[in-house]
């Protein structure tokens, strides 16, 4: 029998084996295939939250568009802007860190609504929440607008009438009239101005109270500069007595 034919298969072989050889090697895979609508429409959200102000959201979608489109427009688009993006999302994060350190309650009654706002004291995080020193805001329907500090466990020494100081940021310390109610279930003391007082919440960030105690003065620092005071409602005047 021939082996001719054998022969000439196998330099057929050997042709199309250095052939293939010769050819060069497929790219490397790059990632999901771009949709480039999708994609498209991921930047625009993304920048709309960017122009908005929206740091957390623009932040998200920048993670989704560089897991889902790496390597293209998109992904360079939002890489670039990232810095921008962590420095808004971080001061997001920390205004609603601040606004919620204050506890809000609104409760119905005959004459309307009392309105009510707490922050704890800054250096007390360490004690029990019923131990914790409280700054108080209240407007009632008939007693009407109140600023007063619970002190649980505490003894203060104003009496009917007193003094005590008030700090805002950075400003020197100011005098403002105080009053200590009797019979309270907790020591209390009511800052008596309390429309200063509460023009002054506009714009502080911290707020330092000295007060007078038994045994000397006591210092109290709130960081107040998370306060909504649209939760409150509106202001509201004392019903004259009589």
């Amino acid at each position: 029998m021939s082996s001719y034919p054998s022969s000439k298969a196998g330099v057929l072989l050997a042709a199309l084996l250095l052939a293939a050889c010769s050819q060069p090697p497929p790219p490397p895979p790059t990632g999901p295939t771009v949709n480039t609508a999708a994609g498209s429409e991921a930047v625009r959200l993304f920048e709309q939250a960017r122009s908005e102000g929206r740091g957390q959201l623009a932040r998200a979608y920048a993670d989704d568009i560089l897991r889902k489109y790496p390597g293209s427009q998109a992904a360079d688009t939002v890489r670039a802007a990232l810095p921008e993006i962590e420095s808004m999302a971080a001061a997001e994060r920390e205004i609603t860190r601040r606004a919620n350190l204050w506890i809000y309650h609104a409760v119905g009654e005959v004459k309307g609504t009392t309105y009510t706002a707490f922050i704890y004291e800054a250096g007390s995080a360490d004690t029990a929440r019923d131990e914790r020193p409280q700054l108080v805001l209240r407007r009632h329907p008939e007693w009407g607008q109140n600023v007063y500090v619970l002190l649980p466990g505490g003894r203060f020494a104003c009496g009917a009438r007193c003094s005590i100081t008030i700090a805002l940021d950075e400003t020197a310390p100011a005098r403002f009239e105080a009053s200590q109610p009797d019979g309270a279930p907790v020591p209390a003391m009511f800052v008596e101005e309390h429309a200063r007082f509460f023009e002054a919440l506009k714009t502080a960030q911290w707020l330092e109270l000295e007060l007078p105690e038994r045994d000397g003065k006591r210092s109290l620092r709130f960081e107040v500069g998370g306060i909504d005071l649209a939760r409150m409602g509106p202001a509201v005047q004392a019903e004259p007595r009589g």
